[in-house]
């Protein structure tokens, strides 16, 4: 990781503080940084074929320090509160924010066309005549979070990205189908039981099961995983029962993978699955990739997460040559608790902020 120096930090720490006022907009504070600033201009549009938004500061042409944000797995997709804030507060201080979200994401799955259309954006991004350098830092939250991780370990785009941001990303997709199946995840030789959110269940049945190559069976499926309430209960016995006679053999493989319960045949059932199924699901693992990242990597995450485990992280972490690993005990996922407010907690999350900004506005 790079280090910087207090006359560095001086600056970005500063920027970071109005950034803040702006995107949270306290009275007199926030009108003050506004009156001072300007308004960032937002401006609704696509960016390699995904819709997005961007934020640009109140005046010129730029060249300014750019900023890729790809959202978490919500309905809001990159209109949350929480990034149109983020969007306008980095505005404000002479950034050019693109927040671009790709298909399936907002529905809850991530699949290959995700990964291509987030690498696309990024790539477009960059090459504006308007982003500073051709370079730009990638941030992402949750399955947005392990977008930009990919992203910048893409060989035709990692000598152009400053810095990486995931916040509670899952950076090994296989690891997550075993445990979100079985209650257990493998570290080492052992099995370690853990018990994830019905909501992330989902998430994976449908990213997995969007794998699959086009037709009647994937149809068929993939319309009944998103037919079901987002944060329903129990959404894989909508598979466990479905009729296997009715499906194909590849279709029965990825069936059979997520109905299992139990930990000790999953590497078995996982194998089976068609081969350009089984790769594509891989292709979707950060982990895998976390060698070719040379970017400074800020990975964020909750030391008791509600849907992964913290050895997902850390496994990451052990597998990326510059990764700084920022455990908070005050998120639940991607949500802080109040606790976040304690000054341990907030120096934490300053800190991440600060390196960001820091790379984000580098002359190098």
């Amino acid at each position: 990781m790079p280090s910087y120096s207090w006359l560095t930090l001086g600056p970005t720490q500063a920027r970071l503080l109005a950034a803040v006022l702006v995107a949270y907009d306290p009275p007199v504070l926030g009108a003050g940084i506004r009156m001072l600033v300007g308004a960032p201009r937002v401006e609704e549009s696509e960016v390699a074929g995904a819709p997005a938004t961007i934020f640009r500061p109140a005046r010129g042409q730029g060249p300014w320090p750019a900023l890729v944000v790809f959202p978490g797995v919500t309905r809001m997709g990159r209109r949350h509160p929480a990034l149109v804030g983020l969007g306008r507060g980095l505005a404000s201080i002479g950034a050019l924010v693109v927040v671009a979200e790709p298909e399936g994401l907002a529905r809850g799955e991530l699949t290959g066309t995700t990964v291509t259309q987030a690498l696309a954006a990024a790539e477009a991004v960059a090459a504006r005549r308007d982003a500073q350098r051709g370079r730009i830092a990638l941030v992402g939250v949750s399955g947005g979070g392990t977008l930009a991780l990919l992203a910048a370990a893409a060989p035709q785009l990692a000598a152009r990205v400053r810095a990486v941001a995931a916040l509670a990303p899952v950076c090994d997709i296989v690891e997550a189908i075993r445990f979100v199946t079985t209650g257990a995840y493998r570290e080492n030789d052992d099995l370690v039981g853990f018990a994830t959110g019905d909501f992330f269940k989902l998430v994976v049945a449908r990213s997995v099961v969007a794998c699959l190559p086009e037709g009647r069976d994937r149809t068929a499926l993939l319309g009944r995983l998103r037919a079901l309430a987002d944060y329903g209960d129990t959404p894989l016995e909508e598979l466990r029962t479905w009729p296997l006679e009715a499906l194909d053999s590849g279709a029965r493989a990825v069936v059979r993978l997520l109905a299992n319960d139990d930990p000790t045949c999953f590497d078995e059932l996982f194998s089976a699955l068609p081969r350009e199924v089984r790769e594509s699901v891989e292709s979707l693992s950060a982990t895998a990739a976390a060698s070719r990242i040379g970017a400074p990597v800020e990975l964020v995450v909750a030391r008791t997460d509600k849907y992964i485990p913290l050895a997902d992280a850390i496994s990451f972490a052990k597998a990326c040559s510059t990764p700084r690993l920022t455990i908070l005990e005050s998120l639940e996922h991607a949500v802080p608790r109040a606790s976040l407010f304690q000054a341990r907690e907030l120096a934490k999350l300053d800190g991440v902020l600060v390196r960001l900004l820091a790379a984000s506005y580098s002359r190098a």
